[in-house]
């Protein structure tokens, strides 16, 4: 039964989970593609770009120039926010979606209890976040090798890691929050609008000490993926990560084998 309920619950999305791979596939090399078109741009106009807007492409103006830079600034911090939206609206269609259909409650009138079923699918959600993380490190090595640019596995390592823990804590919130609720509107409007502006934060933390202030509150600030580029992993943002993954899947089991299911 337990390993039933992982199943299905990837074999009910396995056309989207598809669907969202093929996107992200083609959006990342494509926009990939554009990197000798970029270089030279950047290369040139970065010094022209006002200070405080610098952080959207890099701490450094020559950091747009070399396919690693490129890399976690447009293909991770940019373009990898699809990734990011992937991640919270699976995270609130496991529990809240199959309750919001009534297929939650029949599922629990087998012989499976809430806990089980609560990590199941969280496993679930797991996997499809680790299949999309695969597709767009795939889709990186595929421009690499098309433009035959050098790619230092070392950094592309470091930024799947913090990848990973970065959409797996978004989701994991948004998990959680519909867990608790039994809505996909709570889990998936507190945390897209959480994301979103926290994301920009993090984009505009350099314009003043108030917004740097606040950037503490941002997950993108712990993702530091431009850092990875010539830093190793600061594993007190690890650490600071997997402790609120640890702490929303509990929030959110506690809540969840307490509450009501509502029918609807």
């Amino acid at each position: 039964m337990l390993k039933n309920i992982y199943v299905k619950s990837l074999f009910e999305r396995r056309i989207g989970v598809l669907c969202w791979s093929i996107g992200i596939f083609l959006l990342i090399f494509g926009v990939g593609l554009m990197f000798p078109s970029m270089r030279d741009l950047f290369g040139k106009d970065m010094a022209q770009i006002p200070k405080e807007f610098q952080g959207w492409f890099g701490e450094t103006t020559n950091i747009m120039t070399t396919f690693s830079g490129y890399m976690a600034t447009e293909l991770v911090g940019n373009i990898g926010i699809m990734l990011v939206i992937m991640a919270i609206l699976y995270g609130i269609t496991f529990i809240a979606g199959d309750e919001e259909k009534n297929v939650l409650q029949s599922l629990l009138t087998l012989p499976v209890s809430r806990t089980q079923v609560y990590f199941q699918k969280y496993f679930a959600l797991t996997t499809i976040n680790i299949l999309a993380i695969i597709v767009w490190a795939i889709a990186v090595l595929a421009v690499a090798l098309t433009l035959n640019e050098p790619l230092k596995f070392s950094v592309l390592f470091k930024i799947i890691v913090m990848f990973f823990l970065t959409n797996m804590t978004l989701s994991t919130f948004a998990y959680s929050l519909s867990a608790i609720s039994g809505k996909r509107s709570v889990g998936g409007i507190v945390t897209g609008c959480y994301a979103f502006l926290a994301y920009f934060v993090n984009a505009l933390s350099a314009q003043s000490d108030i917004v740097a202030k606040i950037n503490y509150l941002s997950i993108f600030k712990y993702a530091d993926y431009i850092s990875l580029v010539n830093r190793a992993i600061d594993l007190n943002n690890v650490v600071l990560m997997l402790s609120l993954i640890v702490l929303f899947v509990i929030s959110g089991l506690l809540i969840f084998t307490r509450r009501d299911i509502q029918l609807n």
